[in-house]
């Protein structure tokens, strides 16, 4: 039998098709290849649930989704798999927008959740899926599950109203008013989307509270595009005598007792004007396992420092927060949620500002009075909204970068190396690394002279009492 032979170039031609798959295999599994991060705490202020926080990231996109967990899976598995799809959808969005990306930026999933409390058992989840897929490409959806940890069920907005339809027409009655009475988006309300949105109380977006009851609906879903996303918040008192008797009588609507505040511990300290001080600064936190460990550091090092708290993370971890104020430091705020503030409507400012300033004061009694805006990122309405709140802008002079090398060693290299006497440094709680960076940077700043104090002691140091923003000593 005759062997068959083949000519050297189909061989080369074959290995170099081989080859080129391969490598295209490669490169194709680096660009979507997750460097994946996920932690898991319970949440002190809410009894049977823990948040399961994911990070991830590759060449094209980074996705970070808070996910609250129950033990029951019947209540676990319609949440995650609503987020489950979220995810699908925005990286075959990532793979088939590629090509338009700006070379700076990847595109990012953003899920977020706000917790209500009616009482032990049962909690509101409201989702937000902020979603950036390159050039104008951003999305945002709102998701809402209402959970019942005694029944282990997601419950409908007909489980806890007493009479179907009456107490359905009259929810949909305060619903319309509500909407119809916010000056800035009545005129763009359509009465017959609205209706129609508001017929099928099995697709209402909802959440209850001991302080509110909303309803929530998509942009264009019940009013034209400029009027954006809507939230119609009604009063739980309004809402009570509708609801069943087991679950009115949860809401305690008056009388309720706000606990003992927490006054602020920062100490009045005199400053010299020649001095040399630096302002340390941590953002995005609190967090329950790498805040204490900056505390314990600042502690131990006679140093204070000032705490940029997002709202939603101050109203996970309260006890931490208040932490951070009875030893001595400086809370600002970061906002609600870590969104952009620049490219959001003024309503949604105002909110990821007033949402932040609530929470915190809830958690510790202090209302901050600085503000940070996430990526330090500003433009005229961020500074009318900052002006209205009556909180200066802070960003920084010192990028420590530890949100990129995790890596104690590399902080204090960028530290020690750009410091200069007034300085504003740049780091963040949230981070285990920045944790184990401290003692020793402490030790260094110290025998270079430095002395720690807030940014506030700052600014008066220097007489500045504007709007800002300010970034150190010498703008």
């Amino acid at each position: 039998m005759k062997r068959l032979r083949w000519p050297a170039w189909v061989i080369l031609t074959i290995i170099f098709l081989f080859v080129l798959i391969g490598f295209n295999r490669i490169l194709e599994n680096s660009t979507y290849a997750k460097n994946e991060k996920v932690e898991t705490k319970k949440l002190s202020k809410y009894p049977g649930l823990q948040l399961e926080t994911r990070t991830s990231e590759t060449k094209d996109y980074t996705l970070a989704i808070s996910m609250p967990l129950a033990a029951s899976e019947k209540v676990n598995q319609p949440i995650q798999q609503w987020a489950k799809r979220q995810e699908e959808q925005f990286i075959e969005e990532v793979k088939a927008h590629s090509n338009l990306f700006e070379k700076k930026k990847r595109a990012n999933l953003t899920i977020e959740v706000d917790t209500g409390k009616v009482n032990d058992h049962i909690y509101s989840l409201v989702f937000s899926a902020y979603q950036y897929t390159g050039g104008a490409n951003r999305q945002e959806t709102i998701k809402t599950f209402v959970i019942d940890l005694v029944q282990n069920k997601i419950l409908t907005v007909t489980d806890i109203l007493q009479d179907k339809k009456d107490s359905l027409d009259e929810i949909r009655a305060l619903v319309t008013d509500q909407l119809n009475s916010q000056e800035d988006i009545a005129f763009y309300i359509m009465d017959d989307l609205l209706e129609d949105a508001l017929k099928d109380e099995r697709q209402w977006k909802w959440s209850i509270s001991q302080k509110s009851f909303i309803l929530y609906f998509d942009k264009h879903e019940a009013a034209a595009g400029p009027a954006g996303s809507l939230k119609a918040v009604l009063p739980v008192e309004q809402v009570k005598p509708f609801l069943k008797e087991e679950i009115a009588k949860e809401i305690k609507t008056s009388g309720q007792s706000k606990g003992q505040l927490i006054k602020p511990g920062v100490k009045p300290v005199k400053l010299d004007p020649n001095g040399k001080y630096v302002a340390l600064t941590f953002d995005d936190g609190p967090n329950a396992t790498s805040t204490p460990k900056v505390l314990s550091a600042l502690k131990a090092h006679d140093a204070v420092a000032t705490f940029f708290m997002l709202g939603s993370q101050a109203e996970y971890y309260p006890q931490v927060a208040q932490q951070v104020l009875a030893e001595g430091h400086e809370i600002g705020s970061h906002t609600e949620s870590h969104r952009d503030l620049s490219t959001l409507k003024d309503d949604q400012i105002q909110q990821e500002l007033g949402e932040a300033s609530r929470k915190i004061e809830g958690a510790t009694g202090y209302k901050p009075t600085l503000l940070r805006p996430p990526y330090g990122a500003y433009n005229d309405k961020v500074l009318h909204a900052a002006k209205r709140e009556g909180t200066p802008i802070i960003l920084w002079s010192v990028d420590s970068l530890d949100w990129k090398s995790r890596n104690a060693q590399a902080v204090n290299d960028v530290v020690l190396r750009t410091v200069k006497p007034g300085s504003i440094v740049l780091m963040h709680d949230i981070h285990l690394s920045t944790a184990e960076a401290l003692p020793s940077l402490l030790t260094a700043l110290k025998k270079q002279g430095y002395q720690f104090i807030t940014v506030s002691q700052l600014l008066s140091l220097n007489n500045q009492s504007e709007l800002g923003p300010y970034y150190s000593k010498v703008n």
